[in-house]
């Protein structure tokens, strides 16, 4: 990894919150140390970006159990399991599950692709077939619409579901995500690396009640992409807590009769009370 690299990673994982005293302090990438910044249009495979929208959507939801029965109600480890093809209007072969050892069914989410406009970007809206449990924190009715502009720079998310909380009661719940994207390449060698950076805010019955700050990091090597790693950490509430996806990346045989490839990504799920800010940047030193 190159200093360069190294440096902005630094700079995406420096992490304070408002219930954990901390000489670190957020930051903006360093990207726009000197304010706005124009960046470089981002290229990815029609199912590289489902397959990214997917987790963003696994990410998502975990968020609102989280602040539904607070983190130790849903503090796991948990297995992500991610099937994209991009195919347009195909909710069936764009899926993404998350599976834990408390529950026999897994939490099944399908993403149906529009069509992309020209100069304007893409929708992808995302949906939980059947109610299921996050550890034993009951989810339903779970629907999404991530949207990405045309040079896949922004992503937005609106998110709605029902989730039982502390008071036994199902309630519901709405997220707003707002993303920037952007991507640097390694000078010595053939790796780019995708960074994604930005903020949550999660409401309950229409009232916002809680923020994350989420990012990402992927590697793509030879326009295939390798690892990709996401977190969410809460900034406001009675205890920290965090979420790191991580995921590894492998493209698969063709899966229709137009040859059309699938991406498969598989993982883990750590949601957690405790980190060490350290040991951390180590983790996602990749």
């Amino acid at each position: 990894m190159t200093t360069n690299i190294a440096t902005a990673l630094t700079v995406i994982l420096s992490f304070t919150s408002t219930v954990q005293a901390s000489s670190e302090t957020v930051k903006a990438p360093k990207l726009f140390d000197n304010g706005p910044a124009a960046v470089t249009e981002i290229k990815l495979e029609t199912n590289q970006v489902a397959a990214l929208m997917l987790l963003e959507a696994v990410l998502d939801v975990s968020s609102a159990a989280v602040l539904a029965g607070g983190c130790q109600a849903v503090a796991a480890d948990y297995a992500i399991e991610v099937n994209a093809d991009g195919a347009t209007n195909k909710p069936e072969s764009n899926f993404a599950k998350i599976s834990s050892s408390e529950n026999p069914e897994p939490i099944v989410f399908n993403a149906t692709i529009e069509e992309r406009r020209d100069f304007f970007g893409q929708n992808f809206n995302i949906v939980q077939p059947q109610k299921s449990k996050l550890k034993h924190t009951p989810i339903s009715e779970y629907s999404a619409n991530l949207t990405v502009n045309h040079e896949l720079t922004l992503l937005s998310l609106y998110s709605k579901s029902n989730i039982q909380g502390q008071n036994n009661n199902a309630n519901p719940h709405q997220n707003l995500l707002i993303k920037n994207l952007y991507q640097e390449q390694a000078q010595d060698n053939s790796n780019l690396y995708l960074y994604g950076w930005g903020a949550e805010s999660l409401s309950i019955a229409g009232y916002p009640a809680n923020l994350a700050w989420v990012r990402f990091k992927a590697l793509t090597t030879g326009g295939h992409l390798k690892r990709l790693v996401m977190l969410a950490d809460r900034v406001i509430g009675a205890s920290a807590c965090r979420i790191v996806i991580d995921s590894g990346a492998e493209a698969g045989a063709g899966n229709d009769k137009t040859g059309r490839k699938s991406l498969a990504l598989k993982g883990n799920m750590a949601i957690t009370r405790t980190f060490h800010y350290e040991e951390d940047l180590k983790e996602f030193a990749f």
